[in-house]
């Protein structure tokens, strides 16, 4: 019996399938998975990275930007600076122009009382939180405008100096055309969004960097923007300047920041070192502090390309005399009335060319410290600066006797 059993055992080995058979063939195919259950594993599989969500009326922000010497507008360097783009708040710039304007043509004062509209008080956006009926001068309005970004202050001066927004918008439209802003299409006083029915502001960081240079020739705008905080209300906490830079930058004295969805983070800084100021206008930048740390090394990188040159000194003589005509002395050295300083890029340095301009012959008399002409720093046939020539002597006219012995006329 037991060999019987050991042989039967032997056979049914014999018949078993290997033991790797289960692994590479089933009785019973597996069903196939539902377009449901399968969506998952395949997205797992060939999945993209995750994109970074924005507003739906956002498109992806991409960074435009210049940098230019402020007294020539050379420009330093650029990125898509032509490209067409809001302003947001840094439309305000505008406005600070405007104001000082009619501040030199004695249209209105620091001390004029701006009373506060209905429309004004609901702007929405960065406030001081004016109330219809209240009075402040034009002044602290527009340190709340500068420092704070007040939208509400910003139309209560357009309301209170042009009579209305539409009449203000009239005149800044005519002002950005004497400005030479060929690319710029403002719209709001303050910018921010476009309500339904309106269009959105829209301008350059080329065109910009115009309106700031204007802005940085102008003591009273740079203390408005330089001012690192402002009390607009006695019983209410100081409000820090929006831009950060004051306080981190070296020579950083303005200008302005602003924000929206669609125009990302901007500002347009200007920093001043050794005589020389720069601006960089930077608009488009997913983060808040983003714009500071990208302009202030834009400002960084741009400082060393360029130098401040003395062509001139004040009371420096020309190398060459002028011939002076009906005159005992026949000619004379002239001077430079003031120094003549320049700002040229530092591989440019050799390239500066000096030339006076001035009638010749002179022909007496001329008393000393008379201007006869003026010397000019020129680049690339472009000239760049200027200051007057004098002459340093009293050249009196000669006499009758001078005349005759020299055989000569007055002409």
């Amino acid at each position: 019996m037991l060999r019987v059993a050991a042989c039967l055992a032997l056979v049914l080995a014999l018949m078993a399938p290997p033991a790797h058979a289960a692994h590479t063939k089933s009785a019973k195919p597996a069903a196939k998975p539902t377009a449901k259950s399968a969506a998952p594993a395949k997205a797992n599989w060939k999945s993209a990275p995750a994109k970074k969500k924005t507003a739906p009326d956002t498109p992806p922000l991409e960074i435009s930007w210049i940098c230019v010497e402020a007294s020539t507008g050379m420009v330093l360097g650029e990125r898509d600076a032509d490209a067409p783009r809001p302003p947001a708040s840094m439309i305000k710039m505008m406005q600070f122009l405007m104001v000082t304007d009619g501040l030199k043509k004695g249209l209105w004062t620091l001390d004029t009382p701006i009373t506060v509209t209905a429309h004004s008080e609901n702007m929405g956006g960065t406030q001081v939180y004016l109330k219809a009926g209240e009075t402040f001068k034009l002044g602290h309005l527009m340190e709340a405008e500068a420092v704070a970004s007040a939208n509400d202050a910003a139309m209560a001066v357009a309301e209170g100096l042009w009579g209305s927004e539409e009449k203000f918008k009239v005149a800044r439209a005519e002002f950005a055309k004497q400005l030479g802003l060929t690319h710029s299409d403002f719209q709001s006083v303050h910018g921010l969004p476009p309500g339904p029915g309106q269009k959105p502001d829209a301008t350059t960081a080329r065109d910009l960097s115009i309106v700031a240079r204007h802005c940085a020739a102008d003591p009273q705008i740079m203390k408005w923007v330089g001012t690192k905080e402002v009390r607009f209300r006695p019983d209410q906490a100081p409000k820090p300047n929006t831009n950060k830079l004051l306080w981190r930058m070296e020579g950083c004295d303005g200008l302005k920041t602003g924000f929206t969805n669609a125009a990302g983070f901007c500002i347009t800084a200007t920093a001043q070192r050794n005589g020389i100021r720069l601006i960089t206008v930077l608009m488009g930048c997913e983060g808040k502090y983003d714009r500071f740390n990208e302009a202030q090394k834009i400002l960084e990188d741009s400082f060393p390309q360029v130098q401040r040159v003395r062509v001139i000194a004040r009371g420096e003589a020309l190398k060459t005399s002028t011939p002076v005509l009906n005159c005992v002395t026949q000619e004379t050295l002239l001077t430079a009335s003031e120094d003549l300083w320049v700002v040229v890029k530092a591989k440019d340095r050799s390239s500066l060319h000096v030339a006076p301009e001035f009638p010749a012959p002179l022909r007496a008399p001329l008393t000393s410290g008379t201007v006869v002409g003026e010397i000019t720093a020129e680049l690339g046939g472009k000239k760049i600066g200027s200051t007057p020539l004098a002459i340093n002597q009293d050249l009196p006219a000669a006499g009758w006797r001078w005349k005759l012995v020299n055989a000569v006329t007055a002409h």
